[in-house]
């Protein structure tokens, strides 16, 4: 089904409980300045600045795929994705300070990412919006990037997997541009193969950010496991590019939505 465009301005009552949200957000960074030092806390304000800018410019899609008013509540799904960026902007610290303990890294990511499950499931249980899925979508790809940055900066990880953090910037950009053109955008077709792509990087950063994983021996095999989930993700990617933009042939019309609810 086609999604009409959201309406320009979203509720009153929804921009003031999105605003509430972040600003329990910023609280929750001001409260982490002594523990984790003043360097920590800025490298994680630039993240949590792009993620509010993100989900704000897109409240007015929080409603249903039917088109229906947007709704001025959050709503617990998005409450819980929410608390999951929040949880990978504070992540980014540790790319550029000590953590106080070798397994804060590791256990904000795993926190990060293990909750994808519970927002979906909450989701299905009360109200799939097309908020939800956008946000969904992009605080993956904010974890695996920060994610992927941590491991890098600690020496876990080979510069190169940060490609694993930008190609989904790079495929939002693209499908972005076209429709700024005018150029038609179409609906994913069901994959089995994605989630399974889309785990395989949370699995390559946790281990990674797990202590000495990613050091010695283990290095080598850790390498190896993150070049063949990268090209297993480049290849997704490539694959749901061609047929968001019509490559692969479409007869069906085309649509707002795009992958990872872009």
């Amino acid at each position: 089904m086609t999604v009409p465009d959201p309406p320009a301005v979203p509720p009153a009552r929804l921009r003031r409980r999105f605003a509430g949200a972040v600003a329990l957000g910023a609280l929750g960074l001001a409260a982490l300045w002594r523990p984790l030092g003043t360097a920590w806390v800025l490298a994680a304000v630039v993240p949590g600045a792009y993620l509010a800018a993100y989900a704000r410019g897109n409240l007015a899609a929080n409603r249903t795929p039917d088109g229906e008013a947007p709704d001025p509540r959050l709503g617990p799904a998005n409450a819980i994705t929410l608390f999951r960026g929040w949880l990978a902007v504070v992540l980014a610290g540790a790319a550029v300070a000590p953590a106080p303990s070798p397994w804060l890294p590791a256990a904000l990511f795993v926190g990060a990412v293990g909750l994808d499950a519970v927002d979906g499931a909450v989701a299905r249980r009360t109200r799939e919006t097309a908020l939800g899925a956008r946000l969904d979508g992009a605080t993956d790809a904010l974890a695996v990037l920060v994610g992927a940055a941590v491991a890098v900066a600690l020496g876990a990880l080979p510069a190169w997997y940060l490609l694993a953090g930008g190609v989904w910037y790079a495929y939002a950009g693209s499908l972005w541009r076209r429709r700024r053109r005018g150029a038609p955008v179409y609906e994913l077709p069901p994959s089995r193969v994605r989630p399974f792509v889309g785990t395989a990087q949370f699995a390559v950063v946790a281990l990674a950010l797990l202590p000495n994983v990613g050091r010695g021996g283990g290095r080598a095999l850790l390498t190896a496991f993150a070049a063949v989930a990268l090209a297993a993700l480049l290849a997704s990617f490539a694959r749901d590019w061609a047929a968001a933009t019509g490559r692969l042939g479409r007869d069906d019309p085309p649509t707002a939505a795009g992958r990872g609810g872009e």
